[in-house]
């Protein structure tokens, strides 16, 4: 905005994906006026009841019906393609405008019988044991339901017909943001007790807020800091709704895949095998993970002026796509040998564990929470209720749970990437260069994708994991998937499908090529505000040796200046040890038994005999950069060892200490 001219602003108008679900909605809405002329707004005065439930559309007694409107389809299907063909946008190519209005009738149906999960004979599946009736709510350890509570019935957005359409993306989403949850400060002077007046209620998407009102943030309004310390929402029975259909969250200690479990399919604390990286009992411990209704700042804290104590961080999690990558064959696109991509809508995750992964301490009577690491006892024991009641302000505080993470689920647009690689490389999740690497390659797809595609950064986000196969728990398959972040999808991610191989090689020039000829990166070519957190684990070089093997089958090799580097840096540190009985040298001759002079990067001279170091590269082990080196590796008349390039360039000192470890 300072250096040059402004972009104007452009709306994508040539996106089939969001053009399908305006002709859906707009038939929707031709097809209650109707059927429901006279309708008063007064006897259905909530917006997401408008359309009635899931079960009363696939019945037939329902005032509107699938029945009826595949009828009222059928029936009036040339008027409303004529009308539909007046507003579809005129950037649509004439495929994709050709496939929407052939298939109004039978396209619409299809889209909202998926979206139902209706089965062959048109029916909704059978409710679960525990769906099918109120129960007593089982207390386990320390956690307490609340008074008269009932088992969980159908989960978020599995009742009304509008709410599910919006959930499963089958309607446009912008006009209604039905993940949205508020941050409230309570006006405590104009509050009464059956009507609570906010002085703020500031609101964000949940996958926002869960890192912005986490509880324990300080959240700056009107020139004062209000610290989120409950669960609250104007409803009190949303929020009791949300601790009844609270879940089980598993994630795994070593490659981080996360999935949720509805609470009757596992218990709590339980750790299981992965299934993506195959670390047995590493996945888990489960926690209870709850949808918060929403935030606010405690109604009896006052508001600070500036921070005594810096709050504990926690953040959401990117996106933690849930389900495997598909078992057909067909389903996959070889882009080449070793790497392969198909696209799906799939539902994706986002969860805040706490500081330190160790949860919140939450009261499921009242709603006070804060952090469990650091916590000061408050919720546990008898408490002041955090929002204005003045029939009764204490809480015993006997409802207390530990460990509680907050999250939320969408469903998305996915492309999922599969990587394949052979030894000596290899792509284990607990090492370092695995993270970097992946880490780096997923950046480089957005950045790229965004460019081509011509639109925000934000639109489009990238994580990563192990390959949910045999070859991904031996590190020998990992998967990249980028997700519209836009919940329900906006089609960007298919689109990339669309461009195979373009997208990579434009990915693998934005590493290979930086303006600044950065070491690892920079502001210039991978790094940005958004993935900030992450800076750290982009290596442009690392991401490129992996991206340009999966494309032509190139071994990583470290470039000279970068092991010179590297060589130079740990021979510094050793020689500042000034050891005794020890001389370093760089790139001196060695002479090995059976095969002559050797020109090792590092020679350890001295105490009897002499040792080579070498620097290899982070994604091929034990592999050396010479064919000398490897001969006299196989020969063995010398001992020869590795250094990884990058503990030698972020951890020095433990590769100083990997060397003298060999020496002794």
């Amino acid at each position: 905005m300072i250096r040059g001219d402004v972009d104007d602003p452009v709306l994508t108008l040539d996106n089939d994906e969001i053009a399908r679900r305006h002709v859906i909605a707009y038939l929707l809405q031709r097809y209650n006026q109707d059927r429901l002329p006279e309708i008063d707004p007064e006897d259905q005065p909530q917006l997401f009841e408008v359309l009635g439930t899931v079960r009363g559309f696939v019945g037939t007694t329902s005032p509107l019906n699938r029945t009826d409107f595949e009828g009222w389809l059928t029936e009036h299907e040339t008027v409303l393609r004529d009308d539909i063909a007046s507003w579809l946008p005129a950037e649509l190519t004439a495929t994709d405008r050709s496939r929407l209005l052939d298939g109004l009738v039978t396209a619409t149906l299809d889209a909202i019988d998926d979206a139902l999960d209706l089965q062959a004979d048109g029916k909704l599946p059978e409710p679960e044991d525990g769906d099918a009736a109120p129960q007593e709510v089982v207390v386990e350890d320390g956690d307490a339901g609340e008074d008269g509570a009932e088992v969980p019935t159908e989960q978020r957005s599995q009742s009304n017909l509008l709410d599910r359409l919006l959930y499963k993306g089958v309607l446009p989403r912008y006009a209604f943001p039905t993940d949205v949850v508020a941050f409230h400060v309570f006006d405590r002077a104009k509050s009464e007790r059956f009507h609570t007046e906010f002085r703020y209620a500031p609101s964000q998407g949940l996958p926002v807020a869960l890192t912005q009102y986490a509880p324990g943030k300080v959240v700056w309004i009107d020139n004062k800091e209000w610290t989120s310390g409950a669960i609250y929402a104007p409803m009190h029975k949303e929020r009791a709704q949300a601790w009844r259909d609270k879940m089980l969250y598993f994630e795994c200690q070593v490659c981080h895949y996360a999935k949720h479990v509805p609470a009757d399919q596992a218990q709590r604390g339980e750790e299981r095998d992965c299934d993506a990286c195959g670390a047995p009992g590493k996945f888990g411990k489960a926690m209870n993970w709850m949808r918060p209704p929403g935030f606010a700042h405690r109604a009896n804290d006052d508001p600070g002026t500036s921070p005594d104590d810096a709050p504990a961080n926690s953040y959401a999690t990117r996106a933690k796509l849930v389900a495997e990558g598909p078992e057909r064959e067909e389903a996959w696109d070889h882009v080449t040998p070793r790497l392969e991509q198909t696209y799906r809508r799939d539902t994706l995750l986002v969860t805040n564990t706490g500081p330190r992964g160790e949860g919140y301490t939450y009261c499921t009577k009242c709603g006070l929470i804060e952090p469990t690491h650091g916590a000061t006892g408050i919720v546990a024991g008898p408490h002041t209720k955090p929002f204005p009641d003045e029939r009764e302000q204490e809480c015993q505080g006997s409802g207390s749970t530990k460990g509680l993470v907050l999250g939320t689920d969408f469903i998305s647009d996915v492309l999922l990437v599969r990587l394949s690689v052979e030894k000596p490389l290899t792509l284990r999740p607990e090492l370092l260069s695995t993270q970097v690497a992946l880490r780096t390659v997923a950046e480089a797809l957005t950045i790229a994708a965004t460019r081509e595609l011509d639109v925000d950064a934000s639109e489009l986000q990238a994580e990563y994991r192990p390959a949910l196969t045999p070859g991904g728990n031996h590190g020998q398959e990992a998967e990249i998937y980028l997700y519209d972040t836009l919940a329900g999808g906006a089609g960007f991610t298919r689109r990339v499908h669309g461009y195979g191989e373009l997208i990579f090689r434009k990915a693998l020039g934005l590493l290979e090529d930086c303006p600044a000829d950065c070491d690892a990166s920079c502001y210039r070519c991978l790094r940005s505000f958004r993935n900030r957190f992450e800076h750290s684990l982009l290596d442009r070089q690392i991401g490129a040796d992996l991206l340009r093997y999966v494309l032509d089958g190139t071994s990583p090799v470290l470039n000279e200046a970068r092991m010179s580097q590297s060589i130079d840096k740990l021979l510094a540190d050793l020689q500042s040890r000034d050891i005794a009985g020890i001389e370093f040298l760089k790139n001196e001759p060695a002479l090995i038994p059976g095969i002559g002079s050797v020109t090792a990067p590092i020679l350890a001279r001295g105490n009897g005999g002499d040792r080579i170091f070498y620097i290899q590269s982070p994604l091929t082990r034990d592999t050396p950069p010479t064919q000398e080196l490897w001969d006299a590796k196989e020969l063995g008349g010398v001992p020869i060892h590795p250094i990884d390039d990058m503990v030698v360039s972020r951890n020095l000192p433990v590769a100083s200490q990997q060397v003298l470890r060999w020496l002794s």
